[in-house]
């Protein structure tokens, strides 16, 4: 059958952040990408993976539908508008077994900026549901994911590899510190309500700060935050009061352009007046604060990549519990790996099913006159049950055997179950 799972990651370790808050994908832009690929390769079973530091694509190419990562990268090129000039070169194709890792290794943390972060199970969990909507969740990927998952929960509570505070939300708190000297007088902004908004809002539980304001597009969920943290809430369409009357801002909405330009916080710095620093720290993907904003006198902007170099002096911990993890994944990839390469298998498998049903079959329908119709029934349903019975062992061992991959032995094996009538010649068939 020849089947390999395939593709293509743009990562914090290899594409640079202004190429991957390009190539970001919500819902509804994920799903119509699977379509694209889909409807363009032709690839039947399509995974797209999208986070603050990465997208990926994994697929299943097979013998009628070869696909590889490079006409993903072309299509993504496409889908988001890349001049020419501007194509992402910088991202790492993958292939079987590479790829199966990748993705392991994606979700037990060992490939996080932050290591060990527990953010992209939450966000690869919703990778199926986009995969469901375009159509193209399959057999072979769905069991990807759910392997993918189990390692990344295992990682998580058979190791300590995610103890401790040190999300980016923390990170963000960290930082405001070290500027500020404390937070007794600083006022807060938390732009956004999702996962990262939240995990900033709990690293102010016990704090002592001026003020916190939540904003958000849905207000309901905003004051939810607000009720739940201590804090007011402002729309969004207030932004650039609110900025004009904070300290420290932590953005991470989902928006697809950015909430505030330069030329808006050049305005915001304009009538601030005096040195009073603004700390800008933008956890979003793409970006809700233009780049340009940084360049400010007084307006400080951090992003996702700058606060992974804050946390490395806190990782020590959790870098002891690396060989636990990678241990852990190792055993997933295998366990998948094992299944996958059955697959080759099922045919000769189903193969042999058939043939000894079709033969038990017609043994039975020998003696159909000679009973009435219940006992035939009963007699349908015992030898259904043996045959099954004799052939468990045998299936299970083929899907066992360390040479599934070698063809030669499949083909053998179907050639042991072909039913032959050797060739007589003609002064045989005259001797009788």
């Amino acid at each position: 059958m020849e089947l390999e799972i395939v593709g293509l990651s743009l990562n914090h370790t290899v594409t640079p952040l202004t190429v991957r808050e390009r190539v970001a994908f919500d819902r509804p832009s994920g799903t119509a990408f699977l379509r694209l690929i889909k409807e363009r390769v032709g690839a039947e079973e399509a995974l797209l993976v999208s986070t603050c530091n990465r997208t990926e694509l994994y697929a299943v190419s097979t013998p009628g539908c070869p696909v590889d990562g490079a006409s993903f990268a072309g299509l993504l090129a496409e889908a988001r508008a890349f001049e020419p000039t501007e194509r992402p070169r910088n991202y790492a194709l993958l292939g079987g077994e590479q790829a199966v890792r990748h993705l392991f290794r994606v979700a037990g943390g060992l490939e996080s900026q932050i290591l060990g972060e527990s953010q992209i199970l939450g966000q690869l969990k919703r990778s199926l549901d986009w995969s469901r909507d375009a159509g193209t969740s399959g057999r072979i990927l769905h069991r990807l994911w759910e392997r993918a998952l189990r390692a990344g929960k295992r990682t998580r509570n058979e190791t300590a590899i995610g103890d401790g505070a040190l999300s980016a939300s923390y990170a963000a708190i960290e930082l405001a510190r070290k500027i500020f000297g404390s937070l007794d007088d600083v006022r807060i902004v938390v732009i956004g309500a999702g996962e990262i908004a939240v995990l900033a809002l709990e690293s102010l539980v016990g704090a002592r700060f001026g003020r916190l304001t939540v904003m958000n597009r849905t207000r309901q969920r905003a004051e939810d935050l607000a009720v739940r943290f201590g804090g007011s809430v402002r729309g969004l369409d207030e932004i650039l009061e609110v900025l004009l009357e904070s300290d420290l801002v932590i953005s991470s909405t989902g928006a697809r352009e950015p909430l505030v330009t330069y030329d808006m916080m050049r305005e915001v710095r304009s009538r601030r007046g005096g040195n009073r620093p603004l700390l800008v720290v933008d956890l979003a993907m793409p970006r809700d604060f233009e780049e340009q904003c940084g360049t400010i006198d007084e307006v400080f902007v951090k992003n996702l990549d700058d606060l992974s170099e804050i946390v490395q002096n806190n990782v020590s911990g959790r870098i002891d519990e690396v060989p636990r993890a990678e241990a852990i994944v190792d055993a997933e990839v295998r366990n998948f790996l094992d299944w996958f390469r059955a697959l080759d298998v099922e045919p000769t498998i189903r193969r042999f099913r058939e043939r000894f049903h079709a033969i038990r079959k017609a043994e039975l329908e020998q003696l159909r006159n000679s009973m009435d119709e219940e006992t035939f029934r009963i007699f349908d349903r015992l030898t259904r049950r043996l045959v099954n019975r004799l052939l468990h062992f045998p299936s299970a061992n083929l899907r066992r055997h360390p040479g599934l991959s070698d063809r030669e032995f499949i083909a053998m094996v179907h050639e042991v179950l072909t039913e032959r009538i050797p060739h007589r010649s003609e002064q045989e068939r005259r001797e009788g």
